[in-house]
């Protein structure tokens, strides 16, 4: 439900399904920081309604609309899985082609390959049939209302069970090339000190925007994202290297106590980076996270 100047609005929805692939590619990448590529691509006997390239991840996305109830979203999703694995070329020939660029397969990041499915309505089944912690699907719920306003959901969940006891042996094949990264995969074998460091300077993070910030574990970092990234964190064994999205110079840091790392390679986002090994200056750390989350919020 939606409620604008107390007016509760009226759900209008899209016309049909082509209404709402439009409104989505043309919204891509302010929606989930995915370029688009093309549409309604053929490889094979498949037809693709939309293809994406997520830049950050340097990985491929399909992307899927429903505008109706279907329950085959688990079938579908591997068998696209498993094409945009088999014919790796043809996705990245159709991105040279579109963008004039010259990636190459082997600068692709095949192991975050992800199948996105877009609908006006997910049922409690479709949700639960794709919750397990490693399935490689995400859910997005699109609902319109009146006065052309827009509601979108991320209505994917994990869980701690892992999908390949409950999946067909050519679907685990295609999982082997695929690795759904979470906290847990970066906090494996991480000592318990630096653990709990993390685990507090999670939740004061998130105390800063509540609702806000949202947490999406990547391949060699933690984001923590508001309407981009926050801070990025790297959890390493003695300590957790933070990186503050923030251009060199738009921060106040008096006591200097953030490392400029504006003119070194770095695997995080922005130009300040801290080194934590302790909580000892935890409120001053939280001023200098603020002023990037008032930024990138």
């Amino acid at each position: 439900m939606i409620i604008r100047n107390n007016k509760k609005l009226k759900r209008v929805g899209f016309k049909n399904e082509r209404e709402l692939q439009n409104f989505f590619e043309e919204n891509l990448n302010e929606i989930l920081n995915i370029d688009f590529v093309s549409s309604e691509f053929s490889v094979d006997k498949y037809r693709i309604d939309t293809v994406g390239y997520e830049p950050d991840k340097n990985a491929f996305r399909i992307i899927e609309y429903k505008n109706v109830k279907n329950n085959s979203l688990v079938d579908q999703g591997y068998a696209y899985l498993n094409l945009l694995h088999t014919r790796k070329a043809d996705f990245v020939l159709n991105y040279n082609e579109v963008t004039g660029d010259n990636l190459r397969i082997s600068e692709v990041d095949w192991t975050q390959s992800r199948i996105i499915f877009v609908s006006t309505h997910f049922s409690n089944y479709q949700i639960d049939a794709t919750s397990f912690k490693n399935m490689p699907f995400d859910l997005w719920e699109v609902e319109k209302f009146e006065d052309e306003i827009i509601s979108i959901e991320n209505k994917s969940k994990r869980t701690n069970i892992a999908v390949d006891d409950f999946v067909s042996d050519s679907a685990k094949e295609t999982l082997k090339e695929i690795i759904v990264y979470d906290e847990a995969y970066h906090l494996n074998n991480k000592p318990e000190e630096i653990q709990d460091i993390y685990n507090v300077i999670k939740s004061r993070i998130l105390e800063l925007g509540e609702g806000e910030i949202d947490i999406d574990p990547r391949k060699l970092y933690i984001a923590f994202k508001g309407s981009t990234n926050i801070v990025d964190i790297e959890v390493q064994q003695k300590q957790l290297k933070i990186h503050l999205n923030m251009k060199k110079g738009t921060l106040n840091d008096p006591e200097n106590l953030t490392i400029d790392q504006s003119n070194i390679g770095r695997w995080g986002n922005g130009d300040y980076r801290i080194d934590l090994n302790n909580l000892e200056n935890i409120e001053y750390i939280m001023y200098l996270f603020k002023q990037s989350y008032e930024v990138n919020r």
